[in-house]
């Protein structure tokens, strides 16, 4: 895709209210891809970092579990209107790529591993702050996420007001969340019933900073960011679950620390940017392909908890294990693999996560991981031999147990 021509003179946007539930449910469509969107890139720097006791870490850490729960919030957002979400291979994102809908391309983003120029040129535009708290709603194309969360705020409000009340809201599916856990971070999924439920939780969204407003002190009525319990830095310089996080660690705040050189960087991963398992031969390229394979598996049960159905199955037997302990320990393994075997994993490149839509059934997946585990190869040595068995028995244990689940999702196996 060609980026567009610079332009002598302002883009002038105009928005049009959704003013049907149709539109409605589109717009919040979109709004998830756009979160799910972001996850990957973020998941890539977070890995490609090599200590995961780092300030570096903890803070990507925090934002991916603030991303995935605004992904969850946006599903209970179109459950609340009787739409089922969906994260179907056509609402999943191919890297490279542009934010989807946004004005004039950018940012485009690309999955590569951790630097400042990174977090400046990709993570921090992706989490632009609005211009003004005046800016207005933008639906697509959109300048900021903030505004593009406005013009659904809008929507909601015009369809109230046209509809009413019980018509927008009242064709629940019946499979909206609050149950689901990530790891310890901000904020925390509301069940949306009517008009100021919605506000609500789109206002959380916004607040913890996709997009979010130009930063101030809160006003004496408003309630301030800093009143959701999060992960922070506290007054004793540790980093840890506290209330009052400062309004300044939003996302775009904790990656412009990164980007102004005020977190230090540990080593990284020499990871070659937008890998692909067609770079690699033999065992290597199953390896990549595993990792697809389990990264389609988590967007196939978290499709199953957030749209099918109100059991916790899919997402705590599935989703959430193979997240937590699959994808890191397949990852990291992929990053320290050079693409030459010659090659020193040390100064790489090397390969990494691909995060291809890659569906197979749940039991050749666990097949597949314990068949690579037992056949460490013989390239690179020793200790990486020893870092191939204990990876792939992390992601073997995980996803054993999502086989164990009654719940069939070969429903990802197209």
């Amino acid at each position: 895709m060609t980026p567009p021509a610079a332009r002598l003179f302002p883009l002038t946007m105009t928005h049009r209210p959704l003013d049907s539930i149709e539109r409605l449910a589109a717009h919040l469509q979109t709004a998830l891809t756009i979160e799910l969107s972001t996850i990957p890139p973020y998941l890539c720097a977070l890995y490609s970092i090599t200590d995961p006791s780092s300030e570096a870490s903890r803070l990507i850490r925090g934002v991916v579990v603030e991303e995935m729960l605004h992904m969850m919030q946006v599903a209970n957002l179109m459950n609340a209107i009787g739409t089922p979400p969906s994260l179907a291979e056509e609402h999943v994102p191919v890297y490279p790529a542009y934010l989807l809908g946004h004005a004039e391309g950018g940012p485009f983003i690309q999955l590569q591993p951790l630097s400042p120029m990174l977090a400046r040129t990709v993570f921090m535009q992706i989490e632009l702050p609005e211009s003004s708290p005046q800016a207005p709603a933008e639906d697509e194309p959109y300048h900021t996420i903030g505004q593009f969360y406005k013009a659904i705020e809008l929507g909601f409000e015009t369809c109230v007001a046209r509809y009413g009340e019980k018509e927008v809201f009242g064709h629940d599916t019946g499979f909206q969340r609050d149950d689901t856990y990530f790891g310890p971070g901000g904020g925390e999924l509301h069940i949306v019933h009517d008009l100021d439920g919605a506000k609500a939780a789109i206002t959380e969204i916004v607040q913890q900073g996709e997009g979010a407003e130009v930063q101030r002190p809160p006003a004496p009525y408003e309630e301030p960011y800093g009143g959701y319990d999060h992960y922070g830095d506290r007054l004793d310089g540790t980093y840890g679950p506290i209330l009052g996080t400062p309004w300044e660690l939003s996302h775009y705040g904790r990656f412009e620390r990164i980007a102004r050189g005020e977190v230090s960087l540990p080593p990284i991963y020499p990871m070659q940017a937008n890998p692909s398992g067609a770079d690699l031969d033999g065992d290597f390229r199953r390896l990549s392909y595993l990792f697809d394979n389990c990264y389609t598996l988590v967007l196939t049960a978290l499709g199953e908890a957030v749209g099918k159905t109100a059991r916790p199955g899919p997402f705590f037997q599935t989703a959430f294990p193979v997240m937590q302990a699959a994808l890191p320990a397949l990852a990291t393994l992929l990053m320290g693999t050079p693409l030459n075997p010659a090659a020193d994993p040390g100064l790489g490149p090397n390969a990494g996560p691909a995060f291809v839509y890659r569906p197979r059934p749940v039991e050749e997946i666990v097949a597949e991981a314990a068949d690579l585990l037992a056949r460490p190869p013989s390239a690179f040595g020793g200790d990486y031999r020893q870092t191939w068995r204990h990876n792939l028995g992390l992601a073997h244990r995980a996803l054993a147990g999502a086989a164990a689940d009654d719940l069939t999702l070969n429903s990802a196996h197209g």
